[in-house]
């Protein structure tokens, strides 16, 4: 693409001149295209950046438009990831945005595309280049946070809470942690929760419910609602939050009031609270070898609920998981899920023949 100028064979058979920036100017409209669609059927915007992101990145370093490229350029860049470390599945993740996009262009852009270029979208994916689902796409190497050092973090929150001349930051974020381990929710889920998805009204056992409008959806399909009980004293955290800290900040916001607000009034961001985890567990004091992720939050919140008994069935659909081998990945081998999951049925079997006896 160092070229300047660029002759193409139309569809009509007559050379066409075309310069750098005539040929730039048509492949971001293409691009354009694709994050309008996204942000059509109700991807986020921390998703689309992200999606983004990866094509770019692919682009530049192939150096090609994306009319041009070949199964030889993808190997190329497949070979750079490699080269710099990352997981299977984050390699995955480009290969499924590369071709989400061509196959976005085949469907909606193909005529515009030979009509203007004179080319038909590259097909360039086959056996020897496509990244598929393996085990090590789970999370099944993240260790939950031990139990202690957890509590060390959350208790240093409140001694700041009454010290600190941030009061509102700090207890925000003691919620915002507090809750992604209390209901492994995603960080990027919690972000994006409204005061209305807190219900106090729903549910039979009157604890109440939260709504995640932004869940993982599953292999691109965007987002999955699902209802969240307010299970593990959440419902008491939520009501002192919204009672006490939430009327501290003013918002710029028109209709939806987001449930957890910057100091200038915005939507917190997934990224801004990796970064105040990690700079208030440094703060705590915790050594940087046992500080913990958002995600390992989760991994607890999982890990908490096996130990006491709960079918797996019931923390996949709390934690928003398709498929329960998902979950299975996130009770690591000293758990005794199975052995209390007998004790727990052992009872049962035991009080229905105590109560067939007393017939």
């Amino acid at each position: 693409m160092n070229n300047k100028l660029r002759i193409i064979n139309g569809s009509d058979d007559n050379e066409r001149l075309y310069t750098i920036e005539e040929m730039n100017k048509f492949q971001q409209s293409l691009i354009s295209g694709w994050e309008l669609q996204q942000r059509a059927v109700g991807y986020t915007e921390e998703s689309i950046a992200l999606n983004l992101r990866n094509i770019k990145e692919f682009l530049e370093l192939i150096d090609k438009y994306i009319w041009d490229i070949t199964p030889e350029d993808v190997d190329k860049f497949y070979a750079n990831l490699v080269g710099r470390n990352l997981a299977h599945s984050t390699r995955r993740k480009y290969q499924s945005n590369i071709s989400t996009f061509l196959n976005y262009l085949r469907t909606r852009k193909s005529l515009e595309i030979y009509q203007k270029i004179g080319v038909t979208v590259p097909d360039v994916f086959d056996q020897f280049n496509k990244f598929f689902h393996r085990r090590d796409d789970n999370d099944i190497k993240v260790v939950p946070p031990k139990k202690e050092i957890v509590d060390i973090f959350f208790d240093f929150l409140i001694e700041e809470m009454k010290y600190s001349r941030k009061y509102k930051t700090v207890a925000r974020d003691y919620v915002f942690f507090k809750l992604l381990g209390l209901l492994g929710i995603r960080i990027n889920e919690l972000t994006m929760v409204d005061v209305s998805d807190v219900r106090f009204d729903l549910g039979t056992t009157e604890i109440g419910k939260i709504n995640i409008r932004y869940g993982k959806g599953s292999r691109g399909t965007g987002p999955k609602q699902r209802w969240v009980p307010l299970i593990n004293g959440s419902r008491k955290l939520l009501e002192w939050y919204l009672k006490n800290v939430h009327v501290l900040f003013n918002g710029n916001y028109e209709n939806e009031i987001p449930l957890f607000l910057t100091e200038s009034g915005d939507r917190v961001t997934r990224d801004a609270m990796r970064a105040n985890l990690a700079r208030r567990e440094k703060k705590a004091g915790i050594p940087e070898s046992e500080r913990f992720s958002a995600h390992q939050l989760r991994h607890a919140f999982a890990t908490d609920l096996a130990g006491r008994g709960v079918d797996i069935l019931t923390i996949s659909k709390l934690l928003g998981h398709s498929n329960i081998a998902t979950t299975a990945g996130y009770l690591d081998a000293s758990s005794d899920y199975i052995e209390k999951r007998i004790k727990v049925a052992q009872r049962k079997w035991k009080q229905e023949l105590l109560e067939l006896e007393d017939e």
